[in-house]
């Protein structure tokens, strides 16, 4: 089982990563998804600011996989330690875009496997339909 991911950014989010380094496909790999806000924070502290706010770079970032499975819905209090989930306030999806510029949406019961695996960049493993 995937404990942790290797995205595309860096956990500082400044330096990107070439695209010859995704190793697992660009189609595989997710780049950006919605952020899970808690109904009723919009714009509260380190829950939801903006990039732009050199104040609190948790809402900015996001991690995916076992550990960071996505949020179930905008009611969803859930964190893993001090990390924001992705999420969405469309009922039963959360949207990505992926690497090679497609936008899709995943299911927000996705195997937390399967979504590690679309959120690592280059570990060679075997996506499963999701």
């Amino acid at each position: 089982m995937q404990t942790t991911t290797d995205g595309p950014f860096s956990p500082s989010g400044i330096k990107g990563t070439p695209f010859h380094a995704i190793t697992d496909g660009l189609s595989n790999t997710l780049l950006v998804g919605e952020k899970h806000i808690i109904q009723g924070q919009f714009g509260t502290g380190w829950l939801d600011s903006s990039i732009y706010n050199g104040n609190y770079t948790t809402p900015t970032t996001r991690s995916a996989g076992p550990d960071y499975p996505l949020a179930k819905s905008p009611r969803d209090r859930e964190f893993s330690g001090q990390q924001a989930l992705f999420g969405s306030w469309h009922p039963g999806i959360c949207q990505f875009a992926f690497c090679d510029g497609s936008v899709r949406s995943l299911p927000v019961n996705i195997d937390p496997n399967t979504l590690g695996l679309l959120a690592n960049k280059c570990d060679g493993q075997v996506i499963p339909e999701f």
